[in-house]
């Protein structure tokens, strides 16, 4: 019985033995196996390549403009200064309407009520009004008439004239055309220089800017426009630039 015991207890060790020398080994090989081969970023790996980056811009003319258009007015009491302001705010919106801007175009940017003080800064002496309206122009013909016509109505808050264009997309479009051209012209001359020629693209991305319009340095008051003298607008160009980087194949 001893004897039959030992025997068993002998296949049982010589099984378990087996077993960890097997894995031992499938241990041994996946730890020796090289990893699998990844794709660099920026291109393909193990493949000749060239990256370049390209530029492109387009100038364009405006065809719109925003500009800020108020009138502030003061009185003994708020509601002296709330009735006057009303007034003057209503005939200067009637009178860029009658300029064939549309109600779209015109918003309330802002409305304050405050009170004036005396140079102690305790004494209240009065109060003021303010209401100003964002007016976009899409006829910029028009702007420099609107300007003197809204002082004329009771404008005496003019704020720095921004202009741009109602299409931008299109403008941004056509620069990025242009830089993917420049990408290729560069891409191909480096390849020559170097005996070799350009393939598909592997690779390529984008960043966009464009450069803004200056507006007007300074606010301008009624007093600055009383003279009755057209007001000279020149609206410039506006500046669309694109950047793309591109990686080709190099055969």
């Amino acid at each position: 019985m001893e004897t039959r015991n030992a025997t068993i207890l002998g296949m049982i060790g010589g099984a378990l033995l087996v077993i960890a020398l097997a894995a031992g080994a499938f241990a041994a090989v996946s730890f020796n196996r090289p990893g699998a081969v990844q794709a660099q970023p920026g291109g393909v790996s193990a493949m000749r390549q060239v990256t370049v980056i390209g530029q492109g811009e387009v100038k364009l003319a405006p065809d719109q403009a925003t500009v800020q258009i108020g009138v502030e007015s003061r009185a003994n009491t708020t509601r002296e200064a709330l009735d006057q302001n009303s007034a003057q705010a209503q005939a200067i919106m009637e009178q860029i309407k009658q300029l064939g801007v549309e109600e779209r175009d015109i918003q309330t940017s802002g409305f304050n009520i405050y009170a004036n003080y005396s140079d102690n800064g305790r004494t209240v002496t009065g109060y003021t009004v303010s209401n100003n309206v964002l007016v976009t122009i899409r006829n910029l013909d028009q702007a420099g008439a609107l300007l003197d016509q809204v002082v004329s109505a009771g404008a005496n808050r003019i704020y720095g004239i921004n202009f741009g264009l109602s299409d931008p997309e299109s403008a941004l479009a056509q620069a990025r055309d242009a830089a993917v051209a420049n990408a290729r012209e560069r891409a191909e001359r480096l390849a020559q220089g170097s005996g070799a020629s350009i393939g598909s693209v592997l690779v390529i991305s984008e960043n966009i800017g464009s450069d803004p319009v200056m507006p007007m340095p300074a606010m301008m008051r009624s007093e600055a426009l009383d003279a009755g003298a057209a007001v000279p607008i020149e609206p410039g160009e506006q500046s669309f630039r694109a950047r793309v980087q591109v990686t080709y194949e190099l055969r």
